[in-house]
C-alpha cells in the first residue's frame, strides 16, 4: 500500500483541479451553464429558446437564431461571450428577470473555455479515471511517493514545504478516528509505537490493514450512508418508539465490511 510520507490525503480529482492548465469542463463549466443557461437553453426541448442548446458540443456550434453560438478557439466571435458581456439589457444573457447573473470569474472561465477549444466532456461519473502524470518538484528527496509530489508541487509554488513527520501515535491516532471511527487503545498506542521504530512503512501498512478488517470499519463508514438515507432506530417523534429497520443498518455494514461494488 502507499501512503503520503506526511499523511495528507487529497483526492486525485483535487490534485488535478489544482495543477489544470485550462478551464475543465464538468468541474468549472457545466455548474455555471447548469445554473444559468439549461432552463431556457438545455435538454428540455419544449422549454428551450432561440433554438439553442447549450448542453451538447453540436448544439452549442450549430444552434442559435443569430450568430454562432460557440466556435471553439475564437471567443472574440462567439455569440455566447458577445451576449453574456452586453450592455443591452434586451441582449444581455442571463437576462435581467431571470434573477440570475454571472461573476466576472465565470464569465472568464466561459471565455478562456471558448478560447481553449471549448471541450465537452461527459459527467465524471460516466468517466473513467485516468491516473495523471507524477509532477516534478524542486526538492525530490522530500518525496516518498507519487502523492507526497502532488502536494508538494503546490506548496513549492506558494514557497513553502512540508510540516515536519507527525509522531507515530498522531499518525496511529488519524488512521484509528478516519477508519474506524474511534481512538487507539493503550495497548495500541505502544504496539504501534514499537513497530514503526523497527520498520515505519510495515507497521504502517499492517496498521491499516487490522484497522480495515475490523467491523468496526463498517460501522464508522456505514453512517454517512445511513446519515442521507435518513436512517433513525427510533421514529424520533412523540414516544420516539422503536422502528423494525435495524436489518437494513445491518445490511449496510456488513455490505461495506465486504468490500461490495
Amino acid at each position: 500500500m502507499l501512503f503520503p510520507k506526511h499523511f495528507l490525503i487529497l483526492p486525485a480529482v483535487t490534485c488535478m483541479a489544482v495543477f489544470a492548465e485550462v478551464p475543465d469542463f464538468n468541474r468549472d463549466i457545466r455548474p455555471i451553464l447548469s445554473e444559468n443557461c439549461f432552463h431556457c437553453h438545455g435538454p428540455d426541448a419544449k422549454a428551450r429558446e432561440a433554438n439553442l442548446r447549450l448542453d451538447t458540443f453540436e448544439g452549442a456550434i450549430t444552434g442559435g437564431e443569430f450568430a454562432d453560438p460557440i466556435v471553439p478557439g475564437k471567443p472574440d466571435v462567439s455569440e455566447v461571450v458577445a451576449r453574456i458581456h452586453a450592455s443591452d439589457p434586451d441582449d444581455l444573457m442571463p437576462p435581467p428577470d431571470s434573477n440570475r447573473k454571472l461573476s466576472d470569474r465565470e464569465k472568464k472561465l466561459l471565455r478562456d473555455w471558448i478560447a481553449s477549444g471549448a471541450k465537452y466532456t461527459m459527467h465524471w461519473a460516466w468517466t473513467a479515471p485516468k491516473r495523471p502524470a507524477t509532477p516534478a518538484v524542486k526538492n525530490q528527496a522530500k518525496v516518498a511517493n507519487p502523492i507526497d509530489a502532488f502536494l508538494l508541487r503546490r506548496l513549492e509554488q506558494e514557497k513553502l514545504t512540508f510540516s515536519e513527520p507527525a509522531l507515530p501515535e498522531t499518525i496511529l491516532r488519524r488512521l484509528s478516528l478516519d477508519l474506524v471511527g474511534i481512538p487507539p487503545t493503550p495497548s495500541e498506542v505502544v504496539e504501534f509505537r514499537d513497530g514503526w521504530a523497527a520498520n515505519p512503512e510495515s507497521q504502517l501498512s499492517k496498521t491499516v490493514d487490522r484497522l480495515l478488517a475490523s467491523p468496526r470499519f463498517g460501522e464508522r463508514w456505514a453512517r454517512p450512508w445511513l446519515d442521507l438515507a435518513r436512517y433513525a432506530d427510533s421514529n424520533g417523534f412523540q414516544a420516539d418508539q422503536l422502528r423494525p429497520s435495524w436489518a437494513y443498518r445491518d445490511w449496510v455494514i456488513d455490505a461495506l465490511n465486504a468490500n461490495m461494488p
